[in-house]
């Protein structure tokens, strides 16, 4: 009954009532404050994404945030989102530091390779405004490529997950290092992948999975770079998924994988790069899952409504996916759409300023909802 009481309430009145006493306060930090985080989680408030700008010799590159739904203009750092965790770093954040989101907690990994240094990632929750230090494994190794698993619908922890590769050019990771929340220490074991997958070719820039990671019921998923596969970890055992995508000619050749309502998507351009289809993954947790096709977008009809994106030369993409509605945001480098699935129509949700470009919407573009779980520190021991 006390639960029910105080979930009625507003979100900041019920936080602080946990100074009355110990009891409320393991109520609220342990019940109250998860279901807050799954409300929140169903209505993003905002992206963030990564911007590029052009400098002398190249481009030069910054974390960027857009509140939703209330925005149509943005510079790139919109109410101070930025800052409000940049500041709470014990380092100099660059856009090579920021590395995944999920459910209103941010990963980041910090990138020098230093025996000195005592910790590569950490933990920010914006909302109750916390950086969590991640003890390192052991042995140390350098700080590989990284996710952050978190449902505060079922359970108070996260994990972060690092994506281990051999030297030569793999199309997934070989191994994984599982870190828990719960008991503040490292595990590692084999990818055992239900499908052997060919190598890179010797010259390729790319290999392994591309940065962006889903994570729903116990499970990252993640696209290869090398192959047209869905790579499925299972975090609570060694049983790993090699799942083939649904057309092998498509016009962009990774595309986008985001979730809705418990369900993982993936979405991608046809061939003739005309249409934007969206696939369902019926039986995800089986050992062999198959595609349904759910909706197809003419680029054609959306691009009539937006003359200056036809004439750029920049085509609409998947950056994104509403976790608990019939909308998916489509972008490209200068804008974000919010597009109905249902009713097929289009509204833009924000441009970006001249001279800013979004930059690899399908794979850095977040949602990001807020999450009001307090965070525990960890010393600098592990497993």
């Amino acid at each position: 009954m006390i639960v029910e009481i105080l979930c009625r309430l507003p979100v900041k009145v019920v936080m602080r009532l946990k100074v009355v006493s110990k009891a409320w306060h393991r109520i609220i930090s342990n019940v109250c404050a998860p279901l807050f985080s799954a409300a929140a989680a169903a209505n993003p408030s905002g992206f963030l994404f990564l911007c590029s700008y052009q400098i002398i010799g190249g481009l030069g590159y910054f974390a960027a945030y857009a509140s939703y739904p209330d925005v149509h203009d943005c510079v790139g750092q919109t109410d101070g989102f930025v800052d409000s965790y940049a500041c709470m770093l014990p380092f100099m954040l660059s856009s090579d530091h920021y590395f995944d989101c999920c459910n209103g907690l941010l990963l980041f990994v910090r990138r020098e390779q230093r025996e000195a240094l005592p910790h590569y990632y950490f933990v920010c929750n914006t909302t109750t405004r916390q950086c969590v230090a991640i003890p390192n494994p052991r042995p140390r190794t350098a700080p590989f490529a990284a996710a952050i698993a978190y449902d505060p619908a079922k359970s108070p922890h996260y994990k972060v997950v690092r994506f281990i590769y051999f030297e030569e050019k793999t199309s997934c990771p070989v191994k994984l290092d599982i870190f828990s929340s719960d008991t503040g220490k490292w595990v590692r074991r084999g990818v055992m992948l239900s499908t052997e997958l060919p190598l890179a070719a010797a010259d390729a820039d790319e290999y392994g999975c591309i940065r962006r990671s889903i994570y729903l019921d116990g499970m990252i998923y993640k696209l290869s770079f090398v192959v047209n596969y869905l790579i499925r970890f299972d975090l609570n055992a060694p049983s790993d998924v090699a799942i083939e995508l649904p057309h092998k000619n498509a016009a962009a050749c990774h595309g986008f994988i985001g979730m809705s309502r418990g369900s993982l998507c993936y979405s991608n351009h046809d061939e003739s790069g005309l249409m934007i289809s969206v696939w369902l993954l019926e039986d995800r947790c089986k050992r062999d899952p198959s595609w349904k096709l759910t909706h197809r977008i003419s680029m054609d009809s959306l691009t009539s409504k937006y003359p200056d994106v036809r004439n750029s030369g920049f085509h609409f993409h998947t950056y994104a996916i509403h976790p608990a509605s019939d909308i998916i945001f489509l972008g490209n480098p200068n804008m974000v759409l919010s597009y109905d699935l249902k009713s097929n129509k289009s509204e833009e949700v924000f441009k970006l300023s001249s001279g800013l470009k979004i930059s690899l919407g399908q794979h850095f573009v977040h949602l990001y909802s807020p999450c009001f779980a307090v965070l525990s520190n960890f010393d600098n021991n592990c497993g």
